[in-house]
């Protein structure tokens, strides 16, 4: 990771994982978030699309995200995943809003989505209260046919209960058989002209590195803010991760 503390674990790791790449051959996999406002966005020969309204809720989501009002967005390019939760209050987490989320999780496929997305940048409850929270709506969501995406605010989620939450929210997600894909957000402002690719500040000390991400179950598919920045990303995760695609934030006119 662009530094020389992680020179044995690299070494160790670099030949099995080069080998295991080529002998998977996985395509990769290019999404985009559309957002709900301004014109939303295109993706052009993508793998996915994202309705991102940054709520938390999934009648409110679904009914946000209206190809067919005028002050919407346009339809959605490759599978459609609807995102759930956001980077401000209206996106936040809770126990009420998990549950919720959970016996509710039958309305995004029958709206005709293949995959939630799920923006998990603030949270509020304990990990210990938590984490089964959130495992058991990834579940019913495998469970009713749905892929599950968890993306968070650069290596954590950025506003938990204590640093310490963070960094447990971070490690039970990466050994989930039901989540496809982690996509870390490398970004702030969603205006930077090079990947951002500083581990999250509030939970950095505590221990919330990119090491944590090195024997993913999910995929690692980072989210950037446009395909322009995926080369630099490569090389930075380069024989500790396999990045197996990405997600644009950056709007592309129709």
């Amino acid at each position: 990771f662009g530094s020389s503390r992680f020179c044995g674990l690299v070494c160790r790791m670099a030949l099995v994982i080069a080998v295991a790449s080529v002998l998977s051959a996985d395509p990769m996999l290019v999404g985009y978030y559309s957002w709900n406002w301004g014109q939303g966005s295109v993706g052009s020969n993508a793998s996915f699309g994202v309705a991102f309204t940054g709520l938390n809720n999934v009648e409110g989501a679904i009914a946000g995200y209206n190809t067919a009002a005028s002050w919407c967005c346009p339809p959605l390019v490759g599978e459609r995943y609807l995102c759930l939760g956001g980077g401000n209050g209206a996106g936040e987490f809770s126990a009420d809003v998990l549950k919720d989320i959970t016996a509710n999780m039958w309305r995004v496929l029958a709206a005709n989505y293949t995959g939630v997305v799920f923006d998990a940048e603030i949270i509020s409850g304990s990990a210990d209260d938590m984490i089964p929270r959130f495992a058991l709506a990834f579940r019913q969501a495998k469970a009713i046919g749905l892929k599950v995406v968890v993306t968070m605010s650069h290596s954590a989620p950025y506003q938990t209960d204590t640093p310490q939450d963070a960094v447990a929210f971070v490690k039970a997600w990466v050994r989930d058989g039901n989540i496809d894909m982690v996509s870390p957000q490398l970004y702030s402002s969603g205006m930077e002209s090079s990947p951002d690719l500083r581990e999250t500040f509030f939970c950095k000390d505590a221990g919330c590195s990119w090491m944590a991400y090195v024997e993913s179950v999910p995929k690692f598919v980072p989210s950037i803010v446009n395909h322009s920045h995926f080369p630099a990303v490569q090389k930075f995760f380069q024989g500790a991760l396999d990045v197996h695609g990405f997600i644009q934030w950056a709007q592309a006119a129709n």
